[in-house]
């Protein structure tokens, strides 16, 4: 059972509110990323500097890059009509965590069960 009518369509408002803002962040990152390449002559300190903030906005934009994705799957799904059920049992998601997370793909149940998998590895 997916969510239907009001609540999806409130679910559907969010996500595509969070895709907005994503996709403005991944295009600061961008050019903040742009803007902190200059090639003036900097000592080691600033250089080591200058290379953390790098690395740092391209992780940045990773993450928002893979959230971005999330969102966008959460968007199909409403369009398929397959909302709100785990990818992972079938079992319909909580609505208090679809409220936290709207695009969260798995029940609480199975989060848990693939995080502790991955921390066994």
């Amino acid at each position: 059972m997916s969510f239907k009518g009001a609540k999806v369509e409130k679910f559907r408002q969010r996500l595509l509110a969070k895709r907005r803002e994503l996709l403005s962040g991944v295009h600061g990152s961008k050019v903040k990323s742009l803007e902190s390449t200059g090639d003036e002559i900097q000592d080691i300190a600033d250089q080591a500097s200058s290379a953390y903030t790098k690395e740092f906005l391209l992780s940045i934009g990773d993450t928002e890059r893979r959230m971005l994705k999330q969102v966008d799957e959460a968007l199909h799904k409403i369009r398929q009509d397959t909302y709100g059920l785990c990818e992972a049992c079938g079992e319909p998601i909580g609505e208090r965590r679809l409220e936290a997370l709207p695009f969260a793909r798995l029940c609480i149940a199975c989060q848990e069960e693939e995080e502790r998998a991955k921390a066994e590895k």
